[in-house]
């Protein structure tokens, strides 16, 4: 077993340990620190949400039980969450803060995932050095 997977196996026994101590376990993809301030990354790489189902826009989102933690984790302690989405098969980059996605327009499908309209977040793709194998 190399490292990484062993670092993993670690991780998810780590996570029994915590859930079972009665901890709301979650782990973010990024945490950054800019300027001083730290902030929270999720990450996604999924396709486009699309209108229909009750709901009237195309978009992206998160599962609500993260967007939970998160607000829980800005709220205590000042840290905010960014959500990057790299839409695939188009290979559009998108971004936002949680906090603004939050305080605008939203619909929560069945399945607990709240999702944002596409004009709610910023188009990051000017901001990244494409690879050959890049898609998009």
């Amino acid at each position: 077993m190399v490292n990484y997977e062993l670092g993993k196996e670690g991780e998810a026994q780590a996570r029994v340990i915590l859930k079972n101590l009665g901890y709301e376990v979650q782990s973010p993809d990024w945490l950054g620190l800019k300027d001083d301030e730290f902030t929270c990354f999720e990450v996604k790489k999924k396709e486009r949400f699309t209108a229909g189902f009750g709901c009237n826009f195309d978009g992206h989102g998160l599962d609500s039980r993260q967007i939970y933690l998160r607000e829980k984790l800005f709220l205590k302690t000042g840290i905010r969450t960014y959500l990057m989405i790299f839409e695939v098969p188009i290979g559009l980059v998108f971004g936002q803060w949680l906090d603004i996605l939050e305080g605008g327009k939203k619909y929560i499908t069945k399945n607990r995932i709240v999702i944002y309209p596409l004009e709610s977040f910023e188009n990051l793709k000017s901001l990244i050095t494409c690879p050959k194998n890049w898609e998009g």
